[in-house]
């Protein structure tokens, strides 16, 4: 890594939620929840995701009994639902959100770490990250089964700055769901909001760094923020 990148280049890392940010694979999760619903609550279950997007496992299943009883057995739910995900992932692979190739690529070319904090399992995240050919490009992954408090908690955050050997505010976190944003915003580490199935932004309103469209955007913006002191400095190096 670059040592000598100067202190007032910033971001000096950048963190990455996975899904529904880097893949399309909250739409596989909210279309299993729907189809398998009926067998479990009486009802398609998609609508669900909108309030859970960034919770880790355990902060899920608190949710489902706190909205169908103690009695949801959210195991035999979550057996049914993964298995119709897996024949989703069989059928249309990982959807990999545009630009993440090139950004990562152009992290990498500036010699700007980058990290993933993600509410879901390590196992499914290596999954996917594997599966797309993009594992390589981070130092390491963090989720939500390694952490005790899940998003919107600061938690998994600080962990991830704290490994990085830096101070929040001189990373960058890229996330797509409110829950997301609020844990950056309370860990102290600017975020750029991506939306992806939660269009509407007002519940974090003011909380976000920016708002942009997709990751190709992002490296457009990364880019002109880097083109000079950091791009100056690595020729020198």
């Amino acid at each position: 890594m670059n040592t000598e990148m100067p202190e007032k280049v910033w971001p000096r890392a950048v963190i990455f939620d996975m899904d529904g940010l880097m893949f399309g694979t909250e739409q596989q999760i909210q279309r299993s929840w729907d189809a398998v619903g009926p067998e479990f609550a009486g009802e398609p279950m998609g609508y669900h995701i909108y309030q859970t997007m960034g919770m880790n496992r355990a902060s899920r299943i608190l949710y489902f009994r706190e909205q169908y009883g103690e009695e949801f057995p959210y195991e035999a739910f979550e057996q049914a639902y993964r298995s119709r995900v897996r024949e989703f992932s069989r059928a249309e692979g990982v959807p990999v959100k545009p630009g993440l190739p090139e950004l990562l690529a152009y992290l990498r070319e500036m010699e700007i770490p980058a990290a993933v904090a993600t509410g879901s399992s390590r196992t499914h995240a290596l999954d996917n990250l594997e599966r797309t050919k993009v594992l390589e490009y981070f130092q390491f992954v963090i989720a939500g089964d390694m952490v005790k408090r899940a998003k919107p908690d600061p938690q998994i955050y600080l962990i991830t700055c704290e490994k990085l050997g830096l101070r929040p505010e001189e990373t960058l976190v890229l996330e797509d769901s409110w829950n997301g944003v609020r844990a950056a915003h309370a860990a102290g580490t600017p975020v750029i909001l991506v939306p992806d199935l939660q269009k509407d932004t007002a519940p974090v309103d003011g909380m976000y760094y920016k708002k942009m469209g997709s990751l190709l955007e992002v490296t457009d913006w990364l880019r002109q923020r880097l083109s000079g002191g950091a791009a100056d400095q690595k020729r020198r190096a």
